[in-house]
C-alpha cells in the first residue's frame, strides 16, 4: 500500500508540474503598421543570450527586458509582428539561425567580416567598442601593458577575434591562451578572485556591469582603440525583405525620436535600483532571487520526472533483452549501450536538437532534451539491471525449470525481488545524477534552475544566486536520498 501511495504521489507531482503556467515570452503588437511591408503580421523568433545586460536579460520577475528588447518591440508595433524571445547558447547562435530554430539574432550582435560571411546583417543601430577591465593599481592602462598578462573573455563573442588581431602580435605575448567562459559572470568572478589580470568585454555590457557592482571603485578600464564593433541584427542570407523592414523600422524610430527615448532609458544614467540592491541585506537579496530560481526549478523537475518515469521501465526491458534475448539482439543492444556510455550527454543533446533537422526531423527544445536524456539513461539503467540479473546465482534459474514453476512466474516471484534489491543502490545513484544532469539543457536554450541562477548572477553582479541554487539542489538531493533509503529498507528481508 505504501509503495502504491508513493507512485500516486509521483504521478500527481508530475501532473502538477506539467500544468503549471509556463508564461510564454512573447509580445503581440496591437497597433496598426505605419507603412506596408511584405512581412506585415508575421511571427518571428528572436535568439538571445538572456544574461547579456543591458541589451537583453531577465529582470527579477523573470521577464526578458533590455535595450534590444525595447527596440524589437517598437519595430514589431509598426508591422504588427508577433515576437518570441528564445534564449540560446551564444556560442551556437549562427547554428540556431541557419537551422531555422530562430529567425533573428538580436542581442548586441557585433558586425564583423566573419559574421557577415555567415549571416545577413541589418543596418547598424548602436556603436560599440571593446574595453579592458582590471583591478585598480594593476598598471594596465593601455594595450602594451597586457604583455605577459592572463586575459579572460566570453566564448563565442567577437572579443577573441579582436584580441587575436591586436597590433604587434600582442596576443601571442599574453600569459598563455585567453580564458574562455560561457558568459561574462564567470569572467568577472575570475577577475574578482585574481585568477586573471584583466577581462576583455564589450563596452556596453562592461560599463553597465561595473555600475551594478558594489565594489565598482576597485576597478578601472580603458577603451581598446582597435576594436570598433557596431551592433546589428543577424538574419538568414535569404531574408532580404525582413532586413529591409528592420532597416526602415530603425530609421523611423530615429526620425520620430523614439530611438533616443529607448537609448536614454538604458544608457542615459546608471540603473537606479542596481546600486541600492547591491547594498541590501543577504536575506532581501535571497527573497528577490527566489521567484526566478523556482521558475527555473519547474523545468528541472519536469525533465527529471518524465525521464525517470520513462527510462526506468524501458531500461528494465532493454536489460531483459540484453540477458535473455537472441544473440543478434544482444549485439545490437551492446553497440547502443557502447555509444550512449562512450559519448558525453551534452554532445548527444546537441546532436538531437541541431543534427536531426539535417535529416528532416525537427524537434522542439523540450522534446529533444527529453528524448536525448531518456535514450542516454535507458542505456545506463539497462546495464544496471543486466548486472542485477547476472548476480542472481544460475542455480536459481535451473531450480525454476526443475520445479516446473514456469519461467515467467518464477522470474516474477523469485528472481525479480532479488534483482531489485541488488540494483537499488546503483539506481539511486543514477536518480541523484539525473537531477544534476538536467542543468545540461542550457546548451539547447532551455531555462532550468542553474541557468536561472546564472542569469540572476549576471544581472545582480553577485554570486549569491549560485549559492542559493546549490542549496536548492542539496534540498532536492536530500529528499531523494531519504526516499531511496526508505525503498531500500522495504526491500530488506
Amino acid at each position: 500500500m505504501k509503495k502504491r501511495n508513493i507512485l500516486v504521489f509521483l504521478i500527481m507531482l508530475l501532473l502538477t508540474i506539467v500544468y503549471l503556467p509556463w508564461g510564454e515570452l512573447s509580445v503581440k503588437a496591437e497597433s496598426q503598421p505605419l507603412e506596408a511591408s511584405p512581412t506585415q503580421g508575421n511571427s518571428y523568433v528572436i535568439g538571445l543570450d538572456d544574461t547579456f545586460a543591458p541589451m537583453g536579460f531577465r529582470d527579477e520577475k523573470g521577464d526578458i527586458v533590455g535595450f534590444d528588447i525595447d527596440l524589437a518591440n517598437a519595430i514589431a508595433e509598426m508591422y504588427d509582428w508577433t515576437l518570441r524571445f528564445q534564449p540560446i547558447d551564444w556560442a551556437l547562435k549562427e547554428t540556431e539561425l541557419n537551422s531555422g530554430n530562430i529567425d533573428m539574432i538580436w542581442n548586441g550582435y557585433g558586425v564583423t567580416p566573419e559574421r557577415e560571411a555567415k549571416v545577413l546583417m541589418s543596418d547598424t543601430y548602436i556603436p560599440s567598442s571593446q574595453i579592458i577591465i582590471s583591478k585598480k593599481g594593476s598598471g594596465i592602462n593601455e594595450l602594451e601593458d597586457l604583455k605577459g598578462k592572463k586575459i579572460a573573455t566570453q566564448s563565442g563573442s567577437t572579443a577573441l577575434d579582436f584580441m587575436q588581431a591586436w597590433p604587434n602580435q600582442l596576443y601571442d605575448q599574453l600569459n598563455g591562451e585567453s580564458v574562455l567562459y560561457p558568459d561574462y559572470n564567470q569572467v568577472f568572478a575570475d577577475l574578482a578572485a585574481d585568477r586573471v589580470d584583466a577581462i576583455y568585454t564589450g563596452g556596453v555590457y562592461g560599463t553597465y556591469t561595473l555600475n551594478q557592482r558594489s565594489d565598482t571603485d576597485d576597478y578601472q578600464y580603458f577603451v581598446d582603440p582597435t576594436s570598433e564593433e557596431p551592433m546589428a541584427v543577424g538574419l538568414r542570407k535569404t531574408d532580404t525583405e525582413l532586413k529591409e523592414a528592420i532597416d526602415q523600422g530603425l530609421q523611423q524610430l530615429r526620425d520620430t525620436g523614439q530611438y533616443d527615448e529607448i537609448y536614454e532609458k538604458w544608457f542615459g544614467a546608471p540603473i537606479e535600483d542596481g546600486s541600492q540592491e547591491s547594498q541590501s541585506s543577504v536575506m532581501s537579496e535571497i527573497l528577490n532571487l527566489l521567484p526566478a530560481l523556482l521558475d527555473g526549478l519547474k523545468m528541472t523537475l519536469l525533465i527529471f520526472m518524465i525521464v525517470l518515469l520513462v527510462s526506468i521501465p524501458l531500461g528494465f526491458l532493454v536489460g531483459i533483452f540484453r540477458v535473455f534475448g537472441p544473440k543478434w539482439l544482444q549485439r545490437i543492444i551492446e553497440v547502443y549501450i557502447f555509444i550512449m556510455r562512450g559519448s558525453p550527454l551534452m554532445l548527444q543533446l546537441m546532436l538531437f536538437f541541431f543534427g536531426l533537422p539535417f535529416v528532416g526531423i525537427h524537434l522542439e527544445r523540450l522534446p529533444a532534451a527529453l528524448l536525448a536524456f531518456i535514450i542516454n539513461y535507458v542505456a545506463y539503467l539497462a546495464e544496471i539491471f543486466r548486472g542485477g540479473m547476472s548476480a542472481v546465482p544460475d542455480g536459481q534459474y535451473e531450480s525454476i525449470e526443475v520445479l516446473g514453476i514456469g519461467n515467467v512466474r518464477g522470474f516474477r516471484r523469485i528472481i525479480l525481488p532479488q534483482v531489485f534489491k541488488i540494483v537499488m543502490p546503483s539506481i539511486g545513484n543514477e536518480v541523484i545524477a539525473l537531477i544534476k544532469d538536467t542543468s545540461l539543457v542550457y546548451v539547447i536554450g532551455l531555462g532550468e534552475m542553474l541557468r536561472a541562477s546564472s542569469i540572476a548572477a549576471n544581472r545582480e553582479a553577485s554570486l549569491v544566486p549560485y549559492v542559493l541554487a546549490g542549496v536548492i539542489y542539496l534540498i532536492i538531493t536530500g529528499i531523494l536520498t531519504y526516499l531511496l533509503k526508505k525503498v531500500e529498507f522495504k526491500l530488506e528481508w
